[in-house]
């Protein structure tokens, strides 16, 4: 009777294996990384072509969308009413007042994008209105478009820092309109954290100076325990840097757009 001997890997054939394994594990991680940064670059390449659009929105009809006083002339009036009806057609008309949707004209921050939309200077049908009562209820991919970053979208505001509760929240400066990138929150704004430190550093270094306090992009300073309280290290615009020995997404970030 012929005994078999019980065989196993050889010391080559397991280091072989090992190896095949790492460059797999290897690719993925790579693969990930990749992802990851081009999902980042989509952030800064959507916020320029937003801000183009309304760019040349205002320059054929000589308003911003959202604030545009004549839309409803231009498109009809929404089929729901105005300012809340969230009707299958028309819009509503913003006050001219060169402010979009800051406090008591938030509606305009959501016609901005359906103003843009009927305007052929942007892509996505959005419903123009608050998902919830009040000024509340920015939800991505109905009345704010999405960003690159599962859970993200940008919304728009103008901000003007010493009126009402925004000094708590914003770092002192000019901002004017601004473009928010960010989560969902419990707001008319993107305003929730969606990025890490080092994405929201690695995002303002790439078109400005990379501190969260000053330039052309910036973050909500620490005071702003509703928004993004944890992402920079004060409330001080020229000593702040973004937190990044914190971990987590911790950031959304405020884009200045000179509109």
């Amino acid at each position: 009777m012929k005994i078999r001997h019980a065989t196993g890997f050889t010391l080559m054939e397991m280091s072989v294996v090992l190896v095949i394994i790492g460059l797999i594990i290897g690719g993925i991680l790579f693969g990930r990384s990749m992802l990851v940064t081009s999902q980042l670059q989509t952030v800064l390449t959507d916020e320029d072509n937003y801000v183009t659009a309304a760019t040349n929105f205002r320059q054929q009809y000589q308003a911003l969308p959202g604030d545009m006083p004549t839309a409803a002339a231009q498109w009809g009036t929404d089929s729901s009413g105005c300012n809340s009806g969230g009707g299958t057609s028309g819009t509503c008309s913003g006050n001219g007042d060169g402010e979009i949707g800051p406090s008591g004209s938030e509606y305009e921050s959501f016609r901005f994008w359906q103003h843009l939309y009927y305007a052929g200077l942007f892509n996505q049908r959005l419903n123009g209105v608050a998902s919830s009562a009040g000024v509340n209820g920015a939800t991505i991919g109905t009345n704010v478009p999405a960003g690159s970053i599962g859970g993200s979208g940008f919304s728009v505001t103008w901000v003007l820092v010493g009126v009402f509760s925004v000094t708590t929240v914003y770092f002192q400066g000019s901002y004017g309109n601004v473009l928010i990138f960010g989560g969902v929150s419990n707001t008319f704004l993107t305003s929730g954290p969606i990025l890490t430190a080092d994405q929201a550093a690695s995002l303002d270094g790439k078109i400005d100076d990379g501190l969260p306090g000053t330039g052309k992009v910036r973050s909500f300073n620490t005071s702003g325990s509703s928004y993004t309280p944890s992402c920079a290290t004060s409330s001080a615009p020229t000593t702040a840097i973004y937190n990044v020995s914190a971990s987590g997404r911790l950031c959304s970030l405020i884009f200045i757009t000179n509109l």
